[in-house]
């Protein structure tokens, strides 16, 4: 092979000058318009991100739907265009995601809810059980925290003594009753209802069926049935607080914003002006002169071409 740099000949020169001018696209800005429909063929979303969705136990033809219906109702003319419509698409699907997030947050405060009425409702465990056992032996029932529990049992503790009373069953050791209401460290009103309650037992086994007697169980008997009530209105509002669901009162706790929805909202938002950014920008292109005139041409593929020139050498000797 002859390593001499030769010049093209005339007919060489001729033919490259040809191809050159038959490889540069088309020269018109109507065919300009045309070509650059076939610049850009935007891969298929659901393929990108098809082992996430179906980790969120989505499908991507759901996606590929909501997609086409899109690009039915838009009818993208070129690359570009579908391009931004596969854009609103996928917007569309994210801000499907966050109001699915927004169900979520809402459904776990509701459990929430719910789970700390079921609480409410249970006896205290662990380290609140352990201290309600050490406060109980110095203050009773009546002195531990508010619970289900403690209503209980102070209300059945103090119809036992009403029983007793009732029956005229009283025995030694009914102070114990006592000591189960208010502990050791017994309160004014506690020793008040102890003082009441001995002096009526022991007018009761002096004096038997005397009137006398008589007057001071139904003494007794009404102080007793009134600190019954009392508890009971204290259980009642303590039901209404903590055990009863009030939907007004959920619908303030669960709708008003906080942090997680307040993210979310701000989010969807975001979402939503990036979905008529993108709507913007699609029919601004639409309204371009250019792009106008070449809605009736046909596909660039039917394009004439600019340029006419053969791309054979002419022979020598033409």
């Amino acid at each position: 092979m002859s390593l001499i740099k030769r010049e093209p000949g005339p007919a060489q020169s001729i033919t490259s000058h040809a191809n050159s001018l038959r490889s540069t696209g088309p020269r018109s800005e109507r065919g300009k318009a045309v070509s650059s429909r076939n610049l850009l063929k935007p891969r298929p979303f659901s393929e990108v991100v098809a082992r996430s969705m179906e980790a969120l136990g989505e499908r991507p033809a759901d996606f590929e739907q909501t997609h086409q219906a899109l690009a039915a109702a838009m009818e993208p003319r070129d690359g570009w265009e579908a391009a931004w419509v596969q854009d609103i698409a996928i917007l569309r699907w994210r801000l499907e995601h966050l109001q699915r997030a927004e169900a979520g947050v809402l459904a776990s405060q509701r459990r929430r809810l719910q789970g700390q009425r079921r609480r409410a409702a249970s006896p205290p465990t662990g380290a609140a059980a352990l201290e309600n056992n050490n406060l109980l032996g110095v203050w009773g029932f009546t002195g531990i925290p508010d619970s289900a529990m403690k209503f209980q049992q102070v209300i059945a503790v103090l119809t036992q003594l009403l029983n007793t009373v009732k029956v005229e069953l009283f025995e030694d050791d009914d102070s114990m009753y006592f000591k189960l209401l208010y502990g050791k460290a017994i309160g004014p009103h506690g020793a008040t209802l102890k003082a009441h309650y001995d002096s009526v037992a022991k007018k009761c086994k002096q004096e038997g069926d005397s009137e006398a007697a008589a007057d001071a169980r139904r003494s007794l008997d009404a102080e007793l049935s009134k600190e019954i009530a009392d508890w009971e209105q204290l259980q009642a509002l303590y039901v209404a607080e903590h055990l009863e669901a009030d939907p007004l009162q959920e619908d303030a706790e669960l709708l008003l914003p906080n942090q997680e929805l307040d993210e979310i909202i701000r989010y969807e938002t975001h979402l939503e002006d990036q979905i008529e950014r993108k709507l913007r920008q699609f029919y601004a292109r639409r309204r371009e002169p250019v792009l106008r005139g070449a809605e009736t041409l046909p596909a660039a593929s039917e394009e004439p071409e600019t340029s006419e020139l053969a791309c054979q050498a002419p022979s020598v000797g033409a």
